[in-house]
């Protein structure tokens, strides 16, 4: 299948979240398809408890995606940009 870079990105994180139900996608505007669409869908297909947003706070997400990592979970952040 030919994708760009986008697409390339939505299908790994789709497919991490498949595979892995501790993994999360979370950042500013994820919910809503991100600011370069890279999370489009993901939240219809897996819920708000798994694709959220965040507030403008990147040292906010850098804090979030350590301390759910370092419990355990996968943790998939985006931080717009850096």
């Amino acid at each position: 299948e030919r994708m760009n870079l986008f697409t390339a990105i939505n299908n790994a994180m789709a497919t991490a979240m498949r595979t892995d139900e501790s993994a999360i996608v979370f950042g500013e505007d994820v919910a809503f398809g991100g600011v370069f669409r890279c999370s489009q869908n993901l939240r219809d297909e897996f819920g708000s408890d798994r694709v959220l947003n965040t507030p403008l706070s990147e040292n906010g997400i850098a804090g979030f995606a350590i301390g759910y990592a370092s419990g355990g979970g996968t943790a998939i952040g985006e931080i717009q940009f850096a």
